[in-house]
């Protein structure tokens, strides 16, 4: 019997191995793109040379395991990940592969300590263009000066530096955090000038600001600030705290070209100067919403409120007017203590659904207002425009060009562009 059982059991395994055998191997993954990301120092091209492989190769499941030690044995990086990601819905044999390293800092070279130090400085460090027009303020340009792993890992120093219409230089600290209380921390100094589009007058601030975020979950956080400015404002001078406390809710996949989405930021702003003015209380609002219709037209929806409790010191009073609230008029055409404005547009993309970024047109209408405390919101005269624009949103440009009419008579272009790297 025994006997009987023990070879029934290697003929069971014969029939196994052999069917096993008899499979055809997997077939071969044609890679059609390349790409490296978490690389600071080390450029692209010789993360690709440590892997191995270049497009037009094939690679399978063993494939990916071996470039990912080919690059681990280079020494030069504490984590490495490749990712597959096929690039059509109808063609499974072509695949982008991505190339994810992490880099460690330099652990030895020559010149002693303060060569390593430097090094170590130097392989840390990124720079990252700012370029920008704002209606009003005009062309704004400089650069970001960024610090990676200085406060240990997911730390960062950072040191922005503009000129033009919006002056600033400030020092900012950021660290991150899986677990604890708060998953982001930041702070910072900083000094800037700007103009007022509606008094036209300089604003001048020095400012210390700290801010903690938590994430509940994947869509949703809690957000607090606390920030100390010194103001001069025209003959004006003041010093305010400032402190906010909000929920913010965002199902964006895309925030360049949201589709089916909502972006929800409810809080609560608290105005404390000391200009013998009591603390001024602001409720806050601001929430959108993108509907997809047919194709890849969307309309887009938005309502801001901000409320105030007393009178708002003449540098902390919302603006309305211009691109950013109600188009067809000028930029800051009006301000006061409390704001209220609606908007809704329809988005007609032009290029392919796979092209990089979108481009298209699009029709809107706005409507806004501004009140002091003293007034009611039903007897305000609201700001209208209606008009029609184009758009590109692509990975690092976003450029708008609007033309609206303020149904009185009198039209305005609109435009703004915003450049980050």
């Amino acid at each position: 019997m025994t006997s009987r059982r023990v070879g029934a059991l290697l003929a069971s395994s014969l029939l196994v191995a052999a069917a096993a055998l008899a499979q055809p191997p997997a077939p071969l993954e044609l890679i059609t793109e390349l790409r490296v990301h978490g690389n600071y120092s080390v450029p692209d091209a010789d993360v690709l040379g440590l892997a191995g492989v270049a497009p037009g190769d094939r690679i399978d499941l063993d494939g990916l395991v071996a470039i990912a030690e080919r690059i681990r044995a280079s020494g030069r990086f504490d984590a490495v990940e490749v990712r597959k990601r096929y690039t059509s819905l109808t063609r499974t044999d072509e695949v982008a592969l991505i190339l994810v390293v992490k880099e460690r800092p330099a652990a030895s070279v020559t010149g002693g300590r303060m060569g390593r130090l430097l090094t170590t400085a130097l392989r840390q460090t990124m720079f990252l263009p700012i370029l920008g027009y704002a209606e009003g303020q005009g062309v704004t340009y400089g650069g970001r000066f960024t610090l990676v792993d200085t406060l240990g890992d997911r730390g960062t120093l950072s040191v922005p530096l503009t000129f033009g219409g919006t002056r600033l230089a400030g020092l900012e600290l950021e660290k991150r955090f899986e677990n604890g209380p708060v998953h982001a921390l930041r702070g910072g100094v900083s000094a800037s000038r700007f103009e007022n589009q509606h008094f036209r007058i300089n604003d001048r601030r020095s400012e210390l600001w700290v801010r903690a975020d938590r994430r509940l979950v994947d869509v949703l956080r809690v957000v607090a600030e606390t920030r100390w400015g010194d103001v001069d404002f025209g003959l004006l001078n003041d010093q305010v705290v400032t402190h906010r406390l909000g929920l913010e809710l965002d199902t964006r996949r895309d925030a360049g070209f949201p589709r089916d989405a909502v972006f929800v930021h409810a809080g609560w702003q608290w105005l404390d100067p000391a200009g013998g003015v009591s603390t001024v209380s602001q409720p806050q609002l601001d929430a959108r919403l993108f509907v997809g219709l047919f194709g890849q037209t969307v309309v887009a929806m938005r309502a801001q409120y901000q409320g105030a409790s007393g009178t708002v010191p003449v540098y902390a009073q919302p603006l309305v007017g211009g691109a950013t609230s109600v188009r067809g008029h000028r930029v800051g055409a009006e301000a006061g203590d409390r704001l209220a404005a609606v908007s809704a547009e329809l988005r007609v993309p032009l290029n392919s659904p796979m092209s990089f970024g979108k481009a298209g047109v699009r029709a809107f209408i706005d409507s806004g207002a501004v009140f002091d405390v003293d007034e009611r919101l039903r007897k305000t005269q609201f700001l209208q425009g209606v008009g029609v624009g184009v758009f590109t949103s692509a990975a690092f440009v976003n450029l708008q060009l609007d033309v609206g009419h303020d149904l009185h008579g009198s039209a305005r272009v609109h435009f703004r562009t915003n450049v980050s790297f």
